[in-house]
């Protein structure tokens, strides 16, 4: 257990050493749900609607926008070979290494989404909802950017394509997401099963998803 902590402390620090922690995505966040007004205009009840889906949306490229470095970085410097060799398993050494860079760079997210929810229109409760159902949402969206940044290891410039694998893994987890802040905002009462569904979501991935991050690193190792 503890070389699992080792790895996700590492991880976390690489984060904030060498990725300027969680300023990048927490900016790139900020800038969607700030410039969307602009294309969908001024109207209060419009802006209040439609405010979780933009929330969602901005946090998956919040989570891609970092996500090529995750393994490509190890991959090059040989990293990943060493946790091939651990006894440890490449598995529970991939969920640490996965959560730690996502916990330590996406934790403002959610508390921006309720500021951000609070900013078009949506009541309090709500805001909250969303920004507790984003939260939730977190380690099933950086464990899949993980599976995608595995599979696109060792490729140059492979920022889209992690794109193109993980944006449609992600999306189910971000309706639930958004669906819950929907749902408290309409004052319907499946905004509580929403954010539970998200949450198992997460878990469920939490148990499944480094098993194929791990098949991804073997097979980009060879």
């Amino acid at each position: 257990m503890s070389r699992l902590g080792a790895v996700f402390a590492r991880e976390a620090r690489l984060a904030w050493s060498g990725g300027g922690g969680p300023a990048g995505p927490a900016a790139f966040f900020l800038a969607a749900i700030t410039l969307a007004p602009l294309a969908i205009g001024p109207s209060p009840e419009l802006l209040a609607a439609a405010g979780p889906g933009l929330m969602g949306f901005a946090a998956l490229l919040s989570v891609l926008q970092s996500a090529e470095r995750l393994y490509g970085d190890d991959f090059s410097d040989g990293t990943l070979d060493l946790y091939a060799l651990s006894p440890m398993g490449l598995s529970l050494l991939c969920l640490a290494k996965t959560l730690g860079q996502g916990i330590a760079t996406l934790w403002p997210l959610p508390v921006i989404a309720l500021l951000g929810g609070l900013m078009y229109g949506v009541p309090l409760q709500p805001s909250i909802m969303l920004a507790a159902a984003l939260a939730a949402a977190i380690p099933a969206l950086v464990l899949l950017a993980g599976f995608a940044g595995a599979l696109a290891a060792g490729v140059r410039r492979s920022g889209l394509l992690i794109a193109l694998i993980a944006a449609p893994m992600m999306v189910p987890v971000l309706i639930f997401a958004a669906g819950a802040g929907r749902a408290g905002f309409e004052g319907d009462e499946r905004a509580l099963a929403n954010l539970v569904l998200t949450a198992a979501v997460s878990l469920g991935t939490i148990a499944l998803v480094p098993f194929g991050i791990a098949a991804a690193v073997r097979s980009r190792l060879g």
